[in-house]
Order: C-alpha cells, then structure tokens, then sequence
C-alpha cells in the first residue's frame, strides 16, 4: 500500500483530538452562554464567543467524520484542518475567557 495503513496513528490521534476539542467547545458555550444570563461583562460580546465556540464545536464535529470517511483523500486532509482550525480556536477562546471574566 503506498499509503500506508488504512486509520493510521495520525487519524486516530486527530480523531481522539476532535473528541477532547469537542467536549472544550460545549464547555465554553456552557461558560459564555452562563455570562450572557447572568449579566456579567458585555451580553454582546459573550454571545458572539459563544456563537463562535458552537462554531467551532460543528467544525470539530465535521473534520472527525471528514478523516474517519475520507482517509487518505483530498477530504481526509480537510478533516485535518477543520480539526486543527478548532483546536486552535479552543485556545483562542481560553484566553478570551480569562480576559473576559470576573
């Protein structure tokens, strides 16, 4: 096979990234949707992070299917961005929410 096993170490690996990106993205919907209700900081600007980590929760969601269907495709690798994409916007929104909070 030139190339290489089928659900190789680095689609598993993004995969089990994806899950853990995944569950962060809830987590900081829960913990921006909360500052929208309870009124701390700016409503607006909360709600926007929290569109944005639902966003980035579907992006996640999708590149997991993209790399488990895909493979070693052309949507196999845009799994992989749409999974790195979210794990990088997981950490943008870490920082946001210590600038942001109480």
């Amino acid at each position: 096979m030139p190339f290489g096993p089928p659900g190789g170490a680095l689609e598993k690996a993004a995969r089990v990234l994806a899950t853990a990106d995944g569950v962060a993205h809830l987590a900081f919907f829960t913990l921006f949707s909360w500052r929208v209700v309870a009124g701390s900081g700016f409503r607006i600007v909360q709600g926007v992070f929290a569109f944005l980590a639902l966003l980035g929760f579907g992006g996640g969601a999708l590149g997991a299917l993209l790399i488990k269907h895909g493979g070693k495709t052309k949507a196999g690798k845009m799994g992989l961005w749409l999974v790195a994409s979210s794990t990088g916007l997981a950490g943008v929104l870490l920082v946001l929410a210590n600038l942001t909070g109480d």
